[in-house]
């Protein structure tokens, strides 16, 4: 069994979705501006690697549940509609398919929340998700970041029947330095569109760098 796993914010998204998710709660009025700068705070965290997941994760479910249900879904559908799907990067589309048509199994690993990723993995035809909140993930004390994406990809293989050290050939897409423990899990670890910290790791243990921000 050959598997490529993919990250999804700054990888196959060419921004980040929940960025974008703040971005249209604030659009419409449902998001204070000190919300948005504190989701925006998270984010300068996790760029210098000093991301403290569990607060930012409390948050995202917690602005989540302020909302009427369906609301709360219309809203998401906007703007995976309008936000999501545009920011698509535009290479992803075709790396997936070439995967794909190499009978790799497709499975997306990101510390981002299921509802939003859900929509934009059934246009790619992408099936199997481990999100930061997946059911899969119940019971594990680690989340899905940094060294916890480890844990989580070995616990869903599990599932399946299989495990990463396994697998005839292993792929990790990835544009983050917070994702270097589950990259140097993998047989074939690829920078997409890297971080400057992943861009110099990659370069010094000879790693491939692609850009799927530019059409194959």
């Amino acid at each position: 069994m050959r598997a490529a796993f993919l990250d999804f914010d700054h990888t196959l998204l060419g921004a980040d979705s929940n960025q974008l998710w703040m971005e249209h709660l604030a659009a419409q009025g449902m998001l204070s501006p000190a919300a948005l700068r504190r989701h925006e705070a998270f984010m300068r965290d996790y760029a210098c690697g000093g991301l403290d997941f569990a607060a930012l994760d409390a948050f995202r479910a917690e602005l989540d549940a302020s909302v009427e249900p369906r609301l709360l879904q219309a809203c998401r559908d906007a703007c995976v509609r309008e936000r999501l799907l545009p920011a698509l990067a535009p290479g992803a589309a075709d790396a997936v398919a070439r995967l794909r048509e190499q009978g790799v199994l497709l499975i997306v690993v990101s510390a981002s929340r299921e509802a939003l990723l859900r929509p934009v993995l059934r246009r790619l035809g992408i099936e199997h998700l481990i999100a930061a909140d997946s059911p899969h993930g119940a019971g594990l004390v680690q989340p899905c970041f940094g060294p916890g994406k480890v844990v989580h990809v070995e616990h869903a293989l599990r599932s399946m029947g299989l495990c990463l050290r396994g697998l005839e050939r292993s792929w990790f897409y990835s544009d983050s330095h917070n994702d270097l423990p589950l990259l140097e899990q993998v047989s074939d670890p690829v920078a997409v569109d890297p971080d400057p910290l992943l861009e110099r790791v990659a370069h010094w243990r000879g790693w491939p760098v692609v850009s799927w921000r530019e059409a194959a």
